[in-house]
């Protein structure tokens, strides 16, 4: 449970990053690093096995979606 609160606060915080973005680049920074610290704070708190999964899962997401077109 506690890990799922920092989840759903790095999913909260970066998608206030993307929206700030258009608005102020300051606090569009800090709110994507608060999402970020925040998913680093969940995926460490998280088990073993979620954390294999995870890591396995996002190793897929960029073989299938890489970041340069």
């Amino acid at each position: 449970m506690f890990s799922g609160f920092f989840l759903v606060m790095a999913v909260f915080c970066l998608v206030l990053g993307i929206k700030l973005k258009e608005i102020e680049e300051v606090h569009a920074v800090a709110a994507i690093c608060a999402g970020l610290l925040s998913s680093i704070c969940s995926f460490l708190i998280a088990p073993p096995s979620a954390q294999l999964f995870l890591g396995l899962g996002f190793v897929g997401l960029m073989r299938f979606y890489p970041l340069r077109a």
